[in-house]
C-alpha cells in the first residue's frame, strides 16, 4: 500500500463522475426501476443519478434511502455495519431491477450488508453503483466512477 493523501472534490467533479456512470447503465442496456441511496453518503450521488437516468418521460425513478452506518463520528471503522434505517415495507422489489448507490466503496461492508438486506426482498436484479472504488474493498460495485486507490476522499457535503 502506498502513502495515503487526502483528495477533495468538488460538487462539480462528482457531478461529472455520475454522469459517467449514469452513461455506463444505459450503455449497458440495464433498464433501472427504482433508485435507493446507501445514506447517508450515497443520497446525493442517488438523487443525480435518478435524474440521469432514463425514464418514460412521465415520472423518474422511485428513489429510496436506508440507512447504513460503518463508521463513528471519528470515522472509525466498525467491526460490523449496522442497519439504522429500514426501507418501506410497502415498496414491493419483486420483479424490479435495482441500483444500489453509495459515495465509495471503502472497505465494502456497507454494501454487503446492503445487498445482504435488498436480495431478501427478491427483487428481478440489484445492481450497484459507486462513485469511488477504493483498492481494499471487498466488494466490487457493477459500476464505478473511479478507482480511488487508497486516497482518502474528502467530499464537499462532509467538510465541517
Amino acid at each position: 500500500m502506498g502513502d495515503i493523501k487526502k483528495v477533495k472534490y468538488s460538487y462539480d467533479q462528482l457531478h461529472g463522475l455520475v454522469k459517467k456512470i449514469s452513461d455506463d447503465i444505459t450503455s449497458s442496456g440495464i433498464n433501472i426501476d427504482i433508485v435507493i441511496g446507501i445514506a447517508t453518503g450515497g443520497w446525493i450521488p442517488a438523487r443525480i443519478l435518478r435524474t440521469f437516468l432514463p425514464h418514460d418521460g412521465r415520472f423518474p425513478k422511485p428513489l429510496y434511502s436506508i440507512g447504513i452506518i460503518n463508521y463513528d463520528s471519528e470515522d472509525n471503522l466498525l467491526n460490523n455495519p449496522t442497519i439504522v434505517q429500514d426501507l418501506p415495507v410497502n415498496i414491493g422489489f419483486h420483479s424490479k431491477n435495482i441500483l444500489l448507490v453509495d459515495e465509495v466503496a471503502d472497505s465494502g461492508g456497507t454494501f454487503l450488508k446492503a445487498k445482504e438486506y435488498i436480495e431478501e426482498l427478491a427483487p428481478n436484479n440489484l445492481y450497484t453503483a459507486v462513485i469511488h472504488l477504493k483498492d481494499q474493498s471487498k466488494f466490487k460495485p457493477d459500476f464505478v466512477g473511479e478507482n480511488a486507490g487508497n486516497n482518502w476522499i474528502i467530499y464537499p457535503w462532509d467538510v465541517k
